[in-house]
Order: structure tokens, then sequence, then C-alpha cells
């Protein structure tokens, strides 16, 4: 009885200090995303805030491994998309639930993601990227190729959503995001993040002491697959369709720009950035004709005033109160 007490403590310390550890402005932003969800009449901002909150969790499952090791993942779509048709699949043929379409998606490309990063994380640099490239490829083909169980070009429509009405669907997507970032920052704050990290400095060093980096960087691979695996599913279920963008390129590319734009390998400064850019690209509906290329220019000029992303500018980097509300307490 006594160890139990004690290993309850301990976790809800632990839990306690990854809360304290987050970024305030992210605790706020899903405070105010919930509050408009009980008081926002429009269907177009609930249906807009559940783009954005899934490209949050989109960028910062990216984040997660290619942060730390300033390695390059251009097919994130391998894994949204691979569990975004696993949940249309289970809920459209087996009838299974939403509550156990997610996590059965998120762990299918978990284990996807473990097999590719044993594979392409012994490379390095653009062969890695590469490699990853090909992968999301050849799932888009897959799902053209096997129409008979993807539904072609059209997809597949009739999924089930999580509740009956955007607002809750929202508050649902809101909860898994928050769940998502809160394991996402311990696993930041553990010992494996710490070595993620390390091999972005000098990995040879990291070698040289005897740490397993292939291991890390593996398992860093299939938490980051996870999680955007349970985005996947999250569109899948509040969009009630997926198709083949799901997987395409042009979605791994855009995720890879937010997150560089957000600043990479600092996890809530490619959300605030998810959110932001999600948020302008509806706004430029109003000039629908020149949307692409006004998006697209303001990414390029983005990235090009602030190469390094924006949460690790020189400015945030000395004014540390900012700098701690907006990106969470480091180390």
């Amino acid at each position: 009885m006594s160890q139990s007490l004690h290993f309850l403590r301990r976790a809800t310390s632990s839990l306690a200090d990854v809360i304290v550890a987050m970024s305030p402005a992210f605790l706020a932003m899903v405070a105010g995303i919930v509050v408009l969800s009980f008081t926002s009449g429009s269907f177009y901002v609930l249906e807009v805030l559940v783009l954005a909150v899934i490209y949050m969790q989109f960028t910062a499952s990216w984040d997660i491994l290619c942060g730390p090791t300033n390695q390059d993942n251009f097919g994130l779509a391998f894994f949204t998309g691979s569990a975004g048709y696993c949940a249309a699949i289970l809920n459209k043929s087996l009838g299974l639930s939403p509550w156990l379409t997610v996590p059965a998606a998120g762990a299918l490309a978990a284990v996807a993601g473990l097999g590719i990063g044993w594979l392409a994380l012994r490379l390095r640099g653009p062969y890695f990227a590469l490699l990853t490239i090909v992968f999301a490829a050849v799932l888009f083909k897959c799902a053209y190729i096997f129409a008979k169980f993807t539904g072609g070009e059209e997809g597949i429509s009739g999924i089930r959503s999580f509740t009956d009405s955007v607002e809750t669907d929202l508050l649902v997507c809101v909860a898994l995001l928050f769940v998502s970032v809160l394991c996402m920052t311990a696993f930041m704050r553990s010992h494996y993040g710490l070595i993620l990290r390390a091999t972005r400095h000098n990995e040879d060093a990291a070698v040289a002491s005897g740490i397993n980096t292939a291991h890390y960087k593996i398992v860093g691979f299939g938490v980051s697959a996870f999680f955007a695996g349970i985005g996947g599913a999250m569109f899948a279920h509040t969009h009630m369709q997926v198709s083949p963008e799901l997987m395409a390129g042009s979605l791994s590319i855009l995720v890879v720009l937010m997150a560089v734009a957000g600043g990479r390998g600092s996890l809530f400064g490619p959300i605030f950035a998810a959110a932001v850019l999600t948020f302008f690209n509806e706004w430029l509906r109003v000039v629908e004709v020149y949307r692409p290329i006004i998006f697209t220019g303001s990414l390029i000029v983005l990235i090009y005033v602030f190469p390094s992303g924006v949460a690790n500018t020189a400015i945030l980097a000395r004014a540390r109160g900012l700098r701690r509300f907006l990106l969470g307490r480091e180390g």
C-alpha cells in the first residue's frame, strides 16, 4: 500500500512538473478555444478552429523528432494518411467507435514509424529526407492502385464523427491536442529528448561515449509517427471523409514550412505558427484567386526573414520572460 501511494505521489509530482514546464501561452490558447466552443455561434469559425487544432497536432508531431535531431522528415503525410485511412476503414467496415479507431490508428502509425525509422535513421542529411519522401509517395500511389479498399480518388466518406455537433467535436480535438502536447513535453524533457538534442550538436561524440543514438532516434520516429497518426485520425472523424490528399506530398511540405517558420526544436513555436498560418490562409479566401500565391509568398518571406524560425530569434533569446511565456520552461 505504501509503495502504491509513493508511486502515485511521484506520478502526480511528475505530471505537475510537466504542466508547469508547458507554455503558458499555449495553455491560455487552449482555454480560449474551449471558451469559443461554448460561446461562438459561427459554424465556420468552429470548423476553422478544428482545422487549426489538427495542424497544430501535425506540426508538433513533426517537431518532436526533427526539431531535436535537425533532420528533415518530408514524409509525415505517410503517417497522417495511413492513420486516417485506418480509422476510416475500421469505422466503416467494422463499425468501431472513434474512441477505438483513434488509438488504433495511432498505434498503426507508430509501428510503421518504428519500421521506417529503422531503415531511414541510419542515413543522414539529404539521404534521410529523400527516403521519407519515397515512402510517402509510394503510399500516395497505393491509394489509387488499391481503390477497392481506399475509394480511389474520391476516398472514403460517411465516417462517423466524434459527436453530433461541431462544438463538442472541437472540444474532443482540443483535449487530444492537449494530452498529446503534454506527452510530447514529457518526452522532450526525458533522457530521450536530451540524447536526441545531443545528436543534433555532435552525434559522433555521443556515439563515442557509448550511446546507441540509432535506438533513440528510432524511438523518436515512432513517437512522432504515433502523434501524427492521432492527428490523421482526428482529421478523418472531424471531416467524416478521407482522400489521398491526406497523404499527399504537399501536406508534408506545408507542415515542414509551418514548423520551420515557427522555430524548430521549440515544440510550441511550430504549434503557434500552425494556428496563425491556418487562420491567415482562411482569411485569404477574400481574395481566393490569389490565395495560393499570397500564402506561399508569405511563408517564403517569413522563412527568409527568420531562417531559424520566429521562436529561435535573438529577440526572444534576450527577452527571457517573454520566451518563458511563449515557449515554456526549457531543460
